[in-house]
């Protein structure tokens, strides 16, 4: 019933013919300055992988917060899943795929790195690097019994200076179907406690 109601109504709307919309001529086109800049990091994969590519803040509490949703995809089948349960880079099949994000350090200092991962059963194992502040992190991804079972993990630690950075994420080895599923990454200043 629900099905015909939507197929009626899709049919209305198509043999409507096709919609228009009028602008008068006396309209002023946005200018420029009236848009809030927004900074994109580069990426190469495709545009329907990518996360927003945002410059991400350091926040008020000195931490700074990597979502999936904020990362820059490079590769070919590696991407950014925004479906709510799962909100992760995934489909990490090919080696040669990476993730970047580029975030600000207001406050220069040492940094933990954690990261949020997960992994299917049975695919555990593949070892992965992190690199930030010229300091590669490598780490062993955990089996979690699901791509979508997230372990927060304190892989390491980083110095910052102050001003934009990047934070990147290679895998090296894949022992199984894909290597891991990122769903954010967490850099606390060293000091504070989680």
């Amino acid at each position: 019933m629900i099905r015909s109601f939507l197929t009626t109504i899709l049919l209305a709307a198509f043999s409507a013919g096709p919609l228009r919309a009028e602008i008068p001529a006396s309209a002023e086109a946005p200018k420029a300055a009236d848009a809030a800049p927004v900074a994109l990091a580069d990426a190469d994969g495709p545009p329907e992988h990518q996360g927003s590519r945002r410059v991400v803040p350091q926040g008020d509490d000195g931490v700074i917060l990597l979502h999936a949703r904020d990362a820059s995809v490079h590769g070919g089948t590696l991407r950014y899943e925004p479906i709510e349960a799962k909100n992760t880079i995934g489909y990490w099949f090919k080696l040669e795929d990476w993730v970047s994000w580029e975030f600000t350090v207001a406050k220069a200092g040492e940094y933990s790195v954690e990261v949020l991962q997960g992994c299917g059963k049975g695919d555990g194992g593949g070892n992965v690097e992190v690199s930030a502040g010229g300091k590669v992190l490598p780490f062993v991804v955990e089996d979690t019994g699901g791509f979508q079972n997230f372990k927060a993990r304190v892989i390491g630690t980083v110095t910052l200076a102050e001003g934009k950075q990047t934070l990147a994420i290679k895998a090296r080895t894949r022992p199984g179907v894909a290597v891991v599923d990122i769903r954010q990454v967490t850099l606390r200043p060293a000091e504070a406690k989680p």
